[in-house]
């Protein structure tokens, strides 16, 4: 049984967070991508640059444990970008941390029938410059696990005005929210049935898929990929969002540790 360490991931936050933001040419760019570069490098995986500009921070790295028998990947992943107001920890150092440990578990894994690729995409916060980048590099049927903050619980939530009465929305904000369009439904199914925290588990109908559009399964949806938004509802939620308050310290990494665990668990099942 994995079980993925919730002092690890605050570990990797930290060191992803130690430099301030993590924004076009701030000190915080370089170290984080140095620092993914070397995690994965010592899990001995190769670690891809894929270049979508000029600029130092254009980058996204990718990793991947090669599948046997299929050209078809599945992907997990997460922005290492931030904006210039905050250092991140949330959105999105918690979900890098997620894409490394997962890496970790996965790494020793019986060799799977489709590829197992870990991607760190830059340029979340301008428009998904990264992960729109990266559709050149895949194959149509590749899909993704996107993890966009997985590390604030509260006891309050909120909720966008669209989704009034599309669901019943839970008044504590100790969930993970698992959002997929309708191709995406069997990705969202997969999870649900691995992970152990409470989920809000949400296929959107086509008329409120705007109200999701606002990370790195963009580009997956709008190629037509299958993809799976894991959250845990950034300000609807945690009111540090790009604030300088989004800090080590306010996290909850035991949730965090169960959701990574789940898409752990989820990944081998799609890899076979």
């Amino acid at each position: 049984m994995i079980t993925i360490s919730p002092q690890r991931l605050r570990a990797h936050v930290e060191a992803l967070t130690a430099h301030g933001p993590r924004y076009e040419d701030t000190p915080g760019v370089p170290a984080s991508l140095t620092y993914i570069s070397e995690q994965l490098g010592g899990l001995g995986l190769a670690v891809r640059v894929e270049r979508y500009g000029s600029e130092l921070h254009q980058v996204n790295l990718v990793a991947e444990i090669q599948g046997g028998t299929s050209d078809d990947a599945v992907e997990l992943c997460a922005h290492w970008d931030t904006v210039a107001t905050s250092p991140g920890a949330d959105d999105n150092a918690s979900g890098v941390a997620g894409v490394l440990e997962a890496a970790r578990a996965l790494r020793d894994a019986d060799l799977p029938a489709r590829t197992i690729r870990f991607c760190l995409f830059g340029g979340e916060e301008e428009n998904f410059d990264g992960s729109t980048a990266h559709m050149a590099h895949i194959t149509p049927d590749t899909e993704s696990i996107i993890f966009e903050m997985i590390g604030y619980t509260a006891p309050e939530q909120r909720f966008p005005e669209e989704l009034a009465g599309l669901l019943e929305p839970p008044e504590r904000g100790d969930f993970i929210a698992l959002v997929a369009d309708q191709a995406s439904q069997g990705l969202l199914e997969a999870f649900a049935r691995r992970v152990t925290v409470p989920a809000l588990p949400l296929v959107l109908p086509d008329f409120a898929r705007e109200v999701a559009m606002r990370s790195d399964h963009v580009p997956y949806w709008t190629t037509g990929r299958r993809s799976l938004l894991v959250t845990d509802t950034a300000d609807y939620r945690n009111p540090n969002y790009h604030w300088a308050g989004d800090t080590v310290g306010t996290l909850d990494y035991a949730f965090a540790a169960a959701v990574v665990n789940a898409s752990v668990q989820t990944i081998t099942d799609l890899a076979q």
